[in-house]
């Protein structure tokens, strides 16, 4: 007679028939023991025993839905802190806790694709680049790695309120074709901040912050105050509904990289597209104001300025 479940000593290596749906053998909370025997009996409903509960894995805006907030952590590369050479970005997304701070597993990953040259020899409000935020689901195998939004950020020399930055925000999940909206870099005399809008290109929401912040000018250094950054979510009238932090990921970090992490409570009644649209504007955001490419730093120390004031000897 064919037994409903078999015991499982070692589960085979990811990418192989019958891989767990869970990282590191930590099943969810409240998980059956027979689910944690057979992972497979949530995938095969004729190996369910009587009363057990199949889970039912969330789609990206499914999860966004019931999130009051979003905790965006840029991955510290070793090899760019050691070599200096910038390499594609990776960034993991979590839902936060009542103190803002990252919980649990990721829930999204988001990738950037530039090439070398881009990376390395422009200057990153004007690097082009486009960036797949995909699906993290340690147990759902059809929604885990599955593509949730791309963006796309065109090459653009600005000067002064001409051709500014922007990002435009797609939604792609489970082949869907949609643009939710883009983020867009104004001309701002003294504050930092982006422009939001919806896919109908009419503002939807407002990031402000004050440049007369220790860490926007200091962000080096290792006092607390240094290591923050402020921004408020405002409405179309310039109402605060929101807000986002950047923070630091340390002293030691903070000095070897300029990974940072960003911590984002959304409004009460923003919709899940809304919150894609804004979880989506930190990336911009990044490159915006704390990303530091080769040409960014070397203009910072005047190895790529012109001495016009000397006169060229015939």
């Amino acid at each position: 007679m064919q037994q409903p479940y078999q015991q499982v000593d070692q589960y085979p290596q990811p990418g192989y028939p019958g891989q767990p749906m869970f990282v590191g053998n930590q099943p969810p909370m409240g998980m059956p023991p027979q689910m944690m025997a057979n992972p497979q009996m949530m995938m095969n409903p004729q190996l369910m025993m009587p009363g057990m509960i199949i889970y039912q894995g969330k789609w990206g805006l499914d999860k966004l839905r019931e999130q009051p907030g979003i905790f965006v952590k840029h991955r510290f590369d070793v090899l760019e802190a050691v070599t200096g050479c910038e390499r594609n970005k990776h960034y993991n997304i979590f839902a936060i806790d009542g103190n803002g701070d990252k919980t649990g597993h990721p829930i999204f990953r988001a990738h950037e694709k530039a090439t070398w040259c881009s990376r390395n020899c422009l200057p990153a409000h004007c690097q082009p680049f486009t960036m797949q935020i995909r699906n993290k689901d340690p147990i759902s195998m059809e929604i885990d790695e599955s593509e949730f939004l791309f963006l796309q950020r065109d090459c653009k020399f600005t000067c002064c309120c001409c051709n500014r930055p922007e990002m435009t925000v797609n939604f792609v999940e489970r082949g869907a074709q949609k643009k939710l909206g883009k983020a867009k870099h104004p001309f701002l005399c003294c504050d930092l901040g982006l422009n939001i809008y919806d896919a109908e290109d009419k503002i939807k929401y407002y990031l402000r912050g004050s440049c007369c912040q220790l860490g926007t000018c200091c962000q080096k250094c290792p006092c607390d105050p240094c290591q923050l950054v402020s921004f408020d979510l405002q409405n179309e009238k310039g109402e605060k509904i929101g807000s986002l932090e950047k923070r630091s990921q340390g002293c030691v970090k903070t000095i070897l990289s300029d990974a940072g992490s960003f911590s984002m409570v959304y409004p009460p009644d923003a919709t899940e597209e809304d919150k894609a649209l804004l979880m989506s504007s930190i990336m911009l955001l990044d490159f915006m104001y704390f990303e530091q490419n080769p040409p960014d730093k070397n203009r910072k120390e005047g190895l790529l300025e012109v001495d016009v004031q000397q006169p060229v000897s015939a």
